[in-house]
C-alpha cells in the first residue's frame, strides 16, 4: 500500500491538469482556463521592457565543448551542439506569450513555427512583488506526459532577456526581429 500511494497520486496529480492536443498532433495545452489564473495581476508596464513584436531566441553564454572554450553564440548558429532544438519565446500585448521550439535545421521559418493554436507552451505574464513573473504551463517531468506549471521571472536589458526559474536554470535570449507577418496570431487564454 505504501508504494501504491505515491503512484495514485502522481496520477492525481498529473490528472487535474486537463489538456488538449494542438494542431501539430503532440503539443499540449491546458483546457481549463483557471490555470491562468495570475493574469488578473497583468500590468501593461510590464510591455516597455518586454517587445510583443519580435522573437527572443535562446542564446548560449560561454561553454566548453571537451576542453576547449567556446564563444557565445545564439542556439540556431551552434553548430558544434548535435541538439539542433532551440527555445524561442513570443510576447503578445494581452499579458499572454509562448515558448516554441525550433529546429535550426529549418532555416525557413513559417507562420506554424509561430501559431499558439498548431504548437508551443502556452503562458502568462503578471507582477509579482516588482518582479515580472510568468506562469508557463509546460513538460514539468522528466518522463515527457507530465504537463504541469512552471513559475518564471524575466528581466530584460536592451535587447536580451533573462528568464529564470526557481531552483533551475537562468537562461538567455537574445531578440530578434523577422517578418512581421510569421506573427499575425493571437493569443486567447
Amino acid at each position: 500500500m505504501k508504494k501504491l500511494f505515491p503512484i495514485l497520486f502522481l496520477i492525481l496529480l498529473t490528472g487535474c491538469l486537463q489538456t488538449t492536443i494542438l494542431k501539430n498532433g503532440y503539443s499540449q495545452a491546458p483546457v481549463n482556463p483557471k490555470v491562468f489564473q495570475n493574469k488578473a495581476s497583468f500590468d501593461k508596464s510590464i510591455l516597455a521592457q518586454i517587445d510583443t513584436t519580435v522573437i527572443y531566441e535562446e542564446f548560449l553564454p560561454v561553454y566548453y565543448n571537451g576542453s576547449v572554450q567556446q564563444q557565445n553564440i545564439l542556439a540556431r548558429n551552434n553548430h558544434n551542439n548535435r541538439n539542433t532544438i532551440y527555445g524561442v519565446y513570443r510576447f503578445y500585448g494581452n499579458g499572454n506569450y509562448n515558448l516554441f521550439h525550433l529546429d535550426r535545421n529549418d532555416t525557413i521559418l513559417t507562420q506554424n513555427m509561430f501559431d499558439p493554436a498548431y504548437t508551443g507552451w502556452r503562458g502568462v505574464l503578471y507582477l509579482k512583488k516588482g518582479k515580472i513573473t510568468g506562469d508557463l504551463i509546460t513538460q514539468t517531468g522528466q518522463l515527457g506526459w507530465q504537463i504541469g506549471k512552471q513559475t518564471q521571472e524575466f528581466t530584460a536589458h536592451g535587447d536580451t532577456l533573462y528568464v529564470t526559474a526557481k531552483n533551475r536554470y537562468r537562461y538567455v535570449y537574445i531578440k530578434r526581429s523577422i517578418n512581421p507577418e510569421l506573427l499575425k496570431q493571437h493569443s486567447n487564454w
